[in-house]
């Protein structure tokens, strides 16, 4: 039994060695600030932990035509214990909770937590996030940068920084995407090839109802309105009993 006792002791004490070991060899870094995306690309495995891809599993992968299909460009502010994805100067994502650990920052709540690998180097970040539908990591690089805080604050607070999408919109009537699926506008009623929204118009949209007067067969009509995917989405207001169409402009002709 004192056998036994010993040699139990000495697997613990060299556990907590190698755990030492490891705790001392990983300097925390700080994150806090404005990365900027620098380049994206495909590996299959996270050197500085060793970690070869795992294969996606079969009952939850997403069929894409392409891995880039549900791939998503963002840049990366860190405030505290809070992360942000944003689209600068255009959109932020919810703030997320987060913290490191020993190679790998931790997003989200305890109900929906994610886990990434994540390593610094100098002032260069990098971030591995699995694929879904491949065996592979998307790599992210980012490099510090430094955002307009006014901007910033205006994307935090409200999401989407209407006023910076004042400007001329075309509006979108056919349109090929995903591969094969088709657009086509059906909507009986006459819309304006493109529209100007004014720069004060989109402050007015800022916390408040967004309502746009669209010429519709010649007359100006109530639509709300959201941006959403680098589009301009318009709904008709009351006046409109069918089903809601899909209306969107953008503002690349």
């Amino acid at each position: 039994m004192v056998q036994y006792l010993l040699i139990t002791l000495f697997i613990i004490s060299c556990t907590q060695a190698s755990n030492s070991e490891n705790e001392t060899n990983w300097t925390k870094p700080d994150l806090s600030g404005h990365w900027k995306l620098y380049n994206t690309e495909i590996v299959d495995e996270v050197p500085f932990l060793g970690l070869k891809a795992p294969e996606p599993d079969p009952m939850t992968m997403v069929h894409e035509d392409s891995p880039w299909d549900g791939y998503t460009e963002f840049d990366l502010v860190f405030e505290n214990d809070t992360m942000y994805r944003i689209n600068y100067p255009i959109l932020a994502s919810r703030p997320q909770p987060c913290f490191l650990d020993t190679g790998y920052i931790h997003l989200g709540h305890q109900d929906s937590l994610y886990f990434y690998p994540t390593e610094m180097v100098n002032d260069t970040l990098y971030f591995y996030k699995p694929m879904r539908s491949d065996p592979g990591f998307f790599k992210e690089t980012y490099v510090k940068t430094s955002f307009n805080d006014s901007i910033l604050n205006v994307i935090k607070k409200y999401g989407i920084n209407y006023p910076e999408l004042a400007g001329k919109w075309y509006l979108v009537r056919e349109m090929d995407y995903d591969y094969g699926t088709h657009y086509e506008l059906q909507f009986p009623h006459e819309l304006p090839d493109s529209i100007e929204l004014s720069r004060e118009e989109m402050i007015n949209a800022l916390g408040n109802e967004k309502i746009y007067l669209l010429p519709t067969d010649g007359k100006k009509k109530p639509y709300t309105f959201y941006y959403e995917s680098h589009q301009m989405n318009f709904v008709p207001g009351s006046w409109w009993k069918g089903d809601e169409p899909w209306i969107f402009y953008s503002q690349y002709y």
